[in-house]
């Protein structure tokens, strides 16, 4: 027999750009399902696909040089496709390695991964394809601190996307007066730049601090419900079926609001996060929780 046939996918960028390409890797394994599909770009992140069933190999975006022809072509020479977000790769594939790059930016106003996919050739099983599930594994402290909560996520990868600290604060009240637990997730990003265990809380929250991104997945499946801003957890509960509310202020939710079977969205008020009433967010919340 043969070796299987390999096709390496690359995705740049952080855990949302990552998340937003597993119906599109799902779709590639069944025009392939004898195949093996690598996945490369944050490792961290590929590894989460893998462990969600998504792909086969996780591999390290650093690893395919394509600065250095001399260094990508042997990372490159075992595969048969390589489908990557970077044309850098066209310029560097051994012979016998077919190439197909493709823009990772919206084009209209439909889910991104729905875009991707036209683009690619590929027919989804939408939106069932971007739906994720978990392999049991032992609880970590991170899975239960997290788990029952209604667990808040006041970070993003950027502060303008972020709803204001004391709205956060509010929320907590509210709905601990409704009887709910209060998680706060804490990423690396939040406990560089505002760490949410200094703020004032009004009433007590368990902090939940995953190791890593598949720490982090099983942490969200834990939590009763989710709240969060415009970022890659709030992608994640949601495609874990975690009942979930993404906050927007500017930005294109029609292409990149979280896609869940239970999930939602609200857009701030002429796009000012400030704006967002915390009664408004509430109501969602407790529509989530108690309905």
């Amino acid at each position: 027999m043969g070796e299987r046939r390999r096709v390496l996918f690359v995705r740049r960028g952080a855990l949302g750009d990552t998340l937003l390409v597993a119906a599109v890797l799902r779709a590639l394994r069944r025009r392939s399902p004898a195949g093996e599909l690598h996945v490369a770009g944050v490792l961290e992140l590929a590894q989460l696909l893998v462990h969600a069933g998504v792909a086969d190999v996780a591999r390290s975006r650093e690893a395919f040089a394509t600065w250095s022809p001399e260094r990508a072509a042997p990372q490159l020479a075992g595969y048969e496709l390589v489908i990557a977000d970077d044309p850098g790769f066209a310029a560097v594939a051994p012979a016998g390695v077919a190439v197909h790059t493709y823009d990772p930016r919206p084009r209209d106003q439909r889910a991104l991964p729905l875009q991707l996919a036209e683009q690619l050739g590929l027919s989804l099983q939408w939106p069932q394809d971007h739906w994720l599930e978990l392999p049991v594994r032992a609880p970590s402290p991170a899975v239960e601190a997290a788990r029952d909560t209604l667990l808040l996520a006041p970070g993003s990868g950027a502060v303008a996307k972020n709803w204001p600290a004391p709205h956060w604060q509010q929320l907590a009240a509210t709905m601990h007066r409704q009887g709910a637990a209060i998680g706060v997730l804490l990423g690396p990003v939040e406990r560089e730049r505002d760490d949410p265990r200094r703020w004032p809380w009004p009433v007590p929250v368990a902090f939940v601090a995953p190791s890593d991104a598949i720490d982090l997945a099983h942490a969200l499946a834990a939590a009763r419900a989710f709240v969060g801003n415009d970022s890659g957890p709030a992608h994640l509960a949601a495609m874990l079926a975690v009942p979930t509310l993404a906050l927007f202020g500017g930005g294109e939710p029609g292409v990149f609001a979280p896609i869940g079977p239970r999930a939602g969205y609200l857009q701030a008020p002429q796009q000012q996060l400030a704006a967002l009433d915390v009664a408004v967010v509430a109501g969602h919340v407790a529509a989530m929780l108690f309905r």
